[in-house]
């Protein structure tokens, strides 16, 4: 009787210049410790990943190419439909690459991880942050996707009857924070908190959509934080413990970038807090 496999499948893309079979076999090596490394991180950090130490296969694209980057992740949606994860070689900083696998692996539904090439072949080595800081980075997001994508968060589907020009599609958001929402504003009138009891709050967006309450309150780490209600898709208002944690939330937080496309902004609600961070 076979063994059932429960381990989880991914893919490695490489978008590399000048790509030779000595590169081909460094970026092999890299993949087997890439995932053991990945794996071992998370498991350090409290994340448990179950992937394979190996990807199921292994894809190349022709640099700045969309047409051949985009055949490759509809392979993998067709020929690897069990696959959950991307790893994706970049070739350089702000390359089209990074867009295309983002807007890619959102429409097979896929999760992704982008590397620099050159980070790859350095193994993490000579970067502001440590290899180990990074890698604990990566398990914070893949974590994060995987609860998103089992949330179904961000895949709102519409049914369009009948000729129509283009329509306009808009994300709909659809969680119990929303609903709690809805309840307070309509059948208790609660609004936003004002006087004395908005020192202990503050608003917080600019963070990735994705993010639910969780991970909301994992970013704003290691001030405590008692309640969290998002008001728009990347927007939220937050209950810390007390005012001067919202004091620090804002002086420390305020402006620290999460990703290339993500810079957190963190503001007080409370007048007295506000005017200290003014008077700094």
């Amino acid at each position: 009787m076979s063994v059932p496999d429960f381990q989880s499948k991914w893919v490695f893309v490489i978008s590399v210049q000048e790509l030779d079979d000595s590169k081909r076999e460094e970026l092999k090596e890299f993949s087997t410790w890439f995932m053991q490394t990945f794996k071992k991180e998370g498991a350090l950090s409290g994340h448990i990943f179950n992937y394979d130490d190996s990807p199921i296969a292994t894809f190349e694209t022709e640099v700045n190419n969309f047409d051949s980057c985009t055949d490759v992740y509809q392979k993998i949606q067709n020929n690897h439909p069990q696959v959950v994860l991307v790893v994706h070689i970049l070739p350089q900083v702000q390359s089209s690459e990074y867009e295309w696998m983002k807007i890619l692996a959102q429409r097979y539904g896929l999760m992704r991880q982008g590397i620099l090439y050159e980070n790859a072949v350095k193994r993490f080595e000579g970067l502001d942050l440590s290899a180990s800081n990074i890698f604990r980075k990566m398990c914070q997001w893949n974590y994060r996707s995987s609860l998103a994508m089992l949330r179904g968060e961000g895949n709102a589907c519409g049914l369009l009857i009948g000729k129509s020009n283009t329509p306009t599609l808009e994300k709909v958001l659809y969680n119990t924070d929303d609903i709690r929402i809805a309840v307070n504003k309509v059948l208790h009138k609660e609004e936003e908190p004002k006087g004395n009891e908005s020192e202990n709050y503050i608003r917080v967006c600019g963070y990735p959509e994705m993010l639910n309450s969780f991970g909301i309150a994992q970013i704003l780490a290691p001030f405590r934080v008692l309640d969290i209600s998002q008001i728009k898709a990347n927007e939220a208002i937050v209950l810390v413990e007390n005012k001067f944690q919202a004091y620090q939330a804002c002086r420390d937080l305020n402006g620290k970038v999460l990703s290339r496309n993500n810079t957190l902004k963190v503001s007080p609600l409370g007048t007295n807090v506000t005017t200290k961070l003014t008077n700094l």
